[in-house]
């Protein structure tokens, strides 16, 4: 199969606030790859993400960005298979003491 990316933008997320993104694939796919990237080039350490795909948490209760990955090398890899119409979600908490903003980019086929 051919592989997709797909961007999803948190907008700007003031230090102690959070942002959701939910994506809803209309076909069945598989999740190759999830990378974060904070676009001043910011650190996301004091950022954590809450991840369920298909109402399964991927996360307990949290993890912080970085260890999701900046890169497609160093990533989480999760191989995972997703239905259409099951719900992607992201939650991500900025425990920093400045401004984010965030692309939550999914590698998929």
């Amino acid at each position: 199969m051919v592989l997709t990316f797909k961007s999803i933008n948190t907008g700007s997320i003031a230090a102690g606030s959070y942002a959701e993104v939910i994506w809803t694939p209309d076909t069945d796919i598989r999740i190759k790859a999830m990378v974060l990237n904070e676009r001043s080039g910011a650190s996301l350490n004091n950022v954590q993400v809450y991840i369920t795909i298909a109402d399964v948490p991927y996360t307990r209760d949290f993890v912080p960005a970085s260890t999701i990955g900046t890169n497609l090398e160093y990533c989480w890899k999760p191989d995972l298979p997703v239905p259409k119409g099951a719900r992607i979600y992201a939650k991500l908490q900025n425990s920093g003491s400045s401004a984010v903003n965030i692309d939550v980019v999914f590698l998929y086929e």
